[in-house]
């Protein structure tokens, strides 16, 4: 391969049009680019219809991954990472990975483009993440003794097979961490089905967190908004106080790193040839 190609990193997240949330992909395009001084890095969104709704409401331009590539190439870049900023390998992140691999399978002006993996994408990766938890879930303290506080992740979730993967997460995080707890939005293990198992821990307080990237328009209306069916609203109902902590996982310098270790991998398969 040839020395001195100009290498380009492409970040892919679905997106949001909750225009705090922003703030958490700018800090992550930022540790990005400390971590990756010799490379170009641009934030995309995947979605075109949250990159719809943020240029019609907020005038906000942001890229779409194909766009961001093909303006990468434009300006001379020959080696490319499309780093999917997704939490398991499900629907949205296919869809990612397979615009870019047609643009390679055209052949566009690129010597070599690899997909950098997302947060959870096999056993090694829930692990990395359970010894996270204790970091993620005590950063900003408690002044509640652990025995009394329990503390609910809330993820999105997935038709798709991927969502095996928030299971399997679940399982390791309650072998290894106490009164923690993972539940999905849409997916398998939704809030109903561990109830019971909340119930027997003891807890009188729930601490719910986002396990989603940003806490955009999800973690607003589906875990702490006022409806009856959001995570807040069914835990009140059930007598539990309940704590909002709105920190999403892009928030984590540490999570982030986890991110960061997927870029090195495809950065190193590209090196690799």
């Amino acid at each position: 391969m040839p020395e001195g190609e100009k290498t380009g990193i492409v970040l892919a997240p679905y997106g949001t049009a909750f225009p705090p949330a922003l703030a958490t992909y700018s800090r992550i395009q930022e540790s990005y680019e400390r971590e990756f001084p010799g490379s170009t890095i641009r934030l995309s969104f995947a979605s075109n219809l949250m990159r719809k709704r943020l240029r019609e409401k907020e005038g906000i331009n942001i890229q779409s991954p194909q766009s961001a590539l093909e303006e990468l190439c434009d300006e001379g870049h020959r080696r490319l990472v499309v780093q999917s900023l997704q939490i398991v390998p499900g629907e949205e992140f296919h869809q990612v990975a397979a615009q870019a691999m047609e643009m390679k399978r055209k052949a566009v002006a690129f010597s070599r483009l690899e997909i950098g993996l997302p947060l959870l994408s096999g056993l090694p990766d829930c692990r990395k993440v359970s010894s996270l938890i204790y970091a993620l879930c005590h950063e900003n303290g408690s002044h509640r003794s652990r025995e009394m506080e329990a503390v609910l992740l809330v993820g999105h979730g997935t038709g798709h097979a991927a969502d095996a993967l928030y299971s399997l997460l679940q399982q390791i995080i309650r072998k290894e961490h106490g009164n923690v707890f993972l539940a999905t939005i849409d997916g398998f293990y939704d809030i109903a089905g561990l109830l019971p198992e909340l119930m027997g821990s003891g807890a009188r307080v729930v601490r719910i967190m986002p396990f989603l990237l940003v806490a955009g328009g999800h973690a607003e209306n589906d875990l702490f908004g006022p409806g009856p069916a959001s995570c807040k609203s069914i835990l009140e109902k059930e007598g539990y106080e309940v704590v909002a902590d709105r920190r999403g996982l892009g928030d984590s310098e540490e999570i982030v790193t986890l991110y960061q270790e997927h870029t090195r991998n495809a950065l190193e398969n590209i090196r690799s040839l």
